[in-house]
């Protein structure tokens, strides 16, 4: 390690990290990207199943709303560095791409509401072509990598930053960029490590929990159902102050519902777990008629509605239909994505530098902010990052 010092820092080779260095020509500045594990982007290679699901096709307006609250403060980011020109990037990266069918799309059709062809993945199916493009990329702009490294603290030293790492190292930089990712999955270098540096700095924090993750509940009575997937079922979230009327309802989501052999799982699950809290209640309505579900199903149904002489009472089946509700006993700690992280009031979301620590950036999985399923979450490290490229490369021409 260079102990001199260095103009600019990544902490973190995940997504947003390898998409900053992947972005940003040093132009014969110093910059060092550190990342813990042995290998930059483990969680990229494990992204969409190892397809790499990148962003989604459809209109950037949309892209406001797959990130919950937190989506209409990063409009301008979104909108700034979106869904096409990432596709672009990677078209002139050579990686093509495709739809979830392994339909060709390309850059230009992206972006319109009348034709979306949804999830976007390298043509190839591999997420590997996709780090390849990104590490490829930071080597020629200049960027040394160090893995089985890590920031572990920094304090101000004039008008820079004083960073320790975990061999010892101590050394001076002008710009740090957090880009450490959440907690889940911590052997990929996720373990929430970087909001203890920044909260001793006095930085907000918004506690990080899983997301985009299995729920499991109270009474599960699904488990011989494990594998079923059940189309178009709306499930709804109630805060715990709401657990008994049902009402101050926290989220509603409709799309498909998998039962597995613990709990529940599938698309409409995973986007609403962030919302499901130990002892809150969910509700779930299957939008359609008894006879309309698998077999299987229907049996567990009649089984539950039977009363005390056997029969089967048809209004608690009607209800079950309409109005089947848990009480959430967990939610999958290694979900995902992370909810929580860099409370967004700390940082200029034009920048991605925190307001109160100047030179100190934050990019990624690592703010408060999380998405949906369908790319939503690859395509906002993407943003953020070339965010942040675009501040520091400003910020280095203006010295």
């Amino acid at each position: 390690m260079n102990n001199n010092g260095y103009d600019i820092v990544i902490t973190g080779g995940g997504a947003s990290g390898l998409m900053l260095a992947a972005s940003l020509d040093l132009k014969g500045r110093r910059g060092i990207l550190f990342e813990k594990t042995r290998e930059p982007g483990t969680k990229l290679l494990m992204s969409g199943g190892g397809r790499c699901n990148i962003t989604h096709g459809g209109s950037v307006k949309d892209f406001v709303g797959a990130y919950g609250e937190s989506g209409p403060r990063l409009r301008k980011c979104l909108y700034r560095h979106n869904n096409a020109e990432l596709a672009a990037w990677l078209e002139d990266h050579g990686i093509d791409l495709a739809d979830e069918k392994g339909n060709p799309v390309s850059a230009a059709d992206l972006g319109d509401p009348q034709n979306d062809p949804g999830r976007i993945f390298p043509a190839s199916m591999k997420a590997s072509d996709v780090l390849r493009a990104l590490l490829s990329c930071a080597e020629t702009n200049g960027w040394v990598i160090e893995t089985e490294e890590e920031v572990t603290g920094m304090r101000p030293e004039g008008e820079k930053w004083k960073v320790s790492t975990a061999s010892d190292g101590s050394f001076s930089t002008a710009a740090v960029v957090f880009a450490t990712g959440g907690i889940t999955f911590p052997e990929t270098g996720s373990d929430g490590g970087a909001f203890g540096i920044l909260g001793n700095l006095g930085i907000g924090i918004t506690e990080p929990r899983s997301a985009l993750a299995p729920v499991y509940v109270r009474d599960y009575p699904y488990e011989e159902l494990s594998g079923i997937s059940i189309p178009d079922v709306t499930v709804t979230a109630f805060s715990s102050d709401a657990a008994n009327t049902c009402k101050g309802k926290a989220a509603r989501m409709t799309g498909d519902l998998l039962f597995t052999h613990r709990g529940f799982s599938g698309p409409v699950i995973l986007n609403i777990s962030r919302y499901a809290e130990p002892g809150e209640l969910i509700r779930i309505k299957y939008n359609k008629g008894f006879d309309d579900l698998p077999r299987r199903m229907q049996k567990v149904l009649e089984k539950r509605a039977k009363g005390p002489s056997g029969d089967i009472r048809t209004t608690v089946l009607a209800s079950l239909l309409d109005s089947d509700d848990f009480a959430v006993s967990s939610v999958e700690s290694n979900g995902m994505v992370t909810a929580g992280g860099i409370s967004l009031d700390e940082i200029d979301l034009t920048t991605m530098e925190l307001r109160r620590l100047p030179g100190i950036y934050a990019i990624g999985e690592a703010i408060n902010a999380d998405g949906i399923t369908g790319g939503y979450n690859l395509q906002m490290c993407w943003s953020t990052a070339r965010t942040a490229a675009d501040a520091l490369s400003n910020a280095f021409a203006e010295k």
